[in-house]
């Protein structure tokens, strides 16, 4: 199992700062998420606002589309990172 560590970093998306978080396995940055709004989220008020995929890399980049997914929390945002590695 490969070790998953996150580390908060401000991003600016959209043109403001966003909450971010650096994706590490095993030291390698897999994967940028930012936190979003309900209404800055495909849906809008549905959705209480998540963790948006901003950037993906290796494997968690190949899934880059029109709809990148937006995870509830943190937790869902590692077990999308780990199944993505292969590691879940």
């Amino acid at each position: 199992m490969r070790d998953i560590t996150l580390q908060a970093m401000p991003v600016m998306a959209d043109g403001g700062r966003h909450e971010g978080r650096l994706v590490l396995a095993d030291g390698q940055l897999v994967a940028v998420f930012t936190w979003v709004t309900p209404e800055e989220t495909i849906g809008g008020q549905e959705r209480a606002g998540g963790w948006f995929l901003e950037a993906g890399f290796g494997p968690c980049g190949d899934l880059m589309s029109a709809r990148p997914p937006v995870l509830a929390d943190l937790d869902e945002a590692v077990t999308w990172v780990r199944a993505r590695l292969g590691t879940a």
